[in-house]
């Protein structure tokens, strides 16, 4: 009997765009003599390679569309730190029940209280689920509106995002504002109102988004539009990780003396 011509095989394989089966082809065919499996055993564990493998570059790709700040995950999520926070409610988000409803998630807290973070890890999370995400800090996505103004694609933009499953925008607070901008953001909740879930992050309370917008007509409407049948996390008392966190500058022994 000739020997089985496994270099020609893996070649045919990639052929078909099956690299991960030929890569792991011969792994799968040792494991399969050692553990004596039959035909269709190790077939399905060289085919099991190829589902991992397009998996796991499927979520990366979902991920690096995502544009995340950084790797914040619930991985490296400090659970404790915030004694405010309740625990079980933000669990029960990453079920993502509230983003098969569609509806918002509203995060209020003081800068560096973690918002960004439990932001980003339910992104992660949705990207897991293999749902549409996209990251944007609140002064680039109206940055990017605003340019749309331009060529008057605004309507296009807009209709792309709100064909995403989830759409974060973090950081509501005092920006470098334009005329058009409450106007815009406007425009993209209503698209979104009911189509997609948004996770909203903010460091100032609702009453202050009038100022922060220059518009306190537009902000009010955002505001009734968002809050309709919000989910909501409060951590506005809490302490920052900036100034509090287990990597903060700690203070020197001459630091508290002369305090």
């Amino acid at each position: 009997m000739n020997p089985i011509p496994i270099e020609g095989i893996k070649h045919n394989l990639r052929q078909l765009r099956l690299k991960d089966m030929a890569e792991n082809l011969e792994a799968v065919m040792e494991n399969a003599q050692r553990e004596k499996l039959g035909c269709v055993e190790f077939l399905a564990k060289l085919v099991d390679k190829q589902m991992q493998a397009t998996a796991r570059r499927s979520l990366d790709r979902r991920i690096t569309d995502a544009n995340f700040p950084r790797n914040m995950t619930f991985d490296n999520f400090d659970w404790a730190f915030q004694t405010g926070l309740n625990v079980e409610y933000l669990k029960n988000l990453k079920t993502l029940s509230f983003v098969t409803r569609h509806q918002p998630l509203l995060i209020f807290g003081k800068t560096g209280t973690g918002k960004t973070h439990m932001a980003s890890a339910l992104g992660i999370e949705a990207c897991k689920a293999g749902l549409r995400v996209k990251f944007f800090k609140l002064q680039q996505l109206l940055s990017h509106l605003y340019a749309t103004l331009a060529d008057e694609s605004t309507e296009e933009a807009i209709g792309k995002l709100a064909r995403l499953d989830l759409l974060i925008i973090d950081y509501i607070g005092y920006i470098r504002n334009k005329p058009e901008y409450p106007s815009l953001l406007l425009d993209l909740v209503c698209a979104c109102q009911g189509r997609l879930s948004l996770i909203i992050t903010t460091s100032i309370s609702l009453e202050q988004w009038g100022a922060a917008f220059g518009n306190n007509a537009i902000a009010n409407n955002i505001v009734d539009r968002l809050f309709h049948n919000a989910a909501v996390i409060n951590i506005r008392p809490g302490r920052s990780y900036r100034t509090q966190g287990p990597n903060a500058p700690k203070l020197s022994s001459s630091d508290n003396s002369s305090s």
